[in-house]
């Protein structure tokens, strides 16, 4: 599946709370007009181009992820190289007023362990977190983004999830 670089910009726009039409993005004379190429993840599905950040919306099971995200906004590198996370899952919390940073993080746990599909092999040396919608973006935005990592706090290489 392409993303074309327009459609990337409306959606960080509308993600930013702009209404005004996005800017017009010179293309260097180097660049190609044609979509970037898709990396493949572990499941077969086309996955955002490598090295491309995108909205955790956009990312399909077995994406890696380099460096950890602080927000929806993540950055896909081949799983090849070290990386922060690997992503597996996404759970949606149930709908119901704010429940607090602390119990959206339970849920958001409670929701992605049953979803997560180890390596057999790989699975003593990871863990998993979240990334959680805020409180300003409750209860537009009630996904939870479930994404495996290095239990020891270091990187992953290679595949961990299934």
């Amino acid at each position: 599946m392409t993303r074309p670089l327009l459609a990337s910009v409306c959606l960080l726009a509308a993600l930013l709370g702009c209404s005004a039409t996005p800017p017009a993005v010179a293309t260097p004379p180097a660049v190609s007009a044609q979509p970037a190429p898709s990396a493949e993840s572990s499941s077969g599905a086309a996955s955002p181009a490598a090295g491309v950040q995108y909205h955790a919306t956009e990312l399909r099971p077995g994406d890696c992820i380099e460096p950890m995200p602080e927000s929806f906004m993540v950055t896909v590198v081949p799983c090849t190289v070290p990386h922060s996370a690997e992503y597996g899952a996404m759970y949606v919390i149930a709908d119901g007023p704010w429940p607090g940073m602390a119990e959206m993080r339970r849920l958001a746990e409670n929701g992605c362990a049953p979803r997560l599909r180890y390596v057999a092999s790989r699975r003593e040396e990871v863990g998993f977190i979240e990334i959680v919608p805020a409180e300003q973006d409750w209860p537009k935005s009630r996904t939870a983004y479930c994404l495996a990592v290095a239990g020891n706090g270091g990187k992953l290489v290679g595949h961990v999830l299934k």
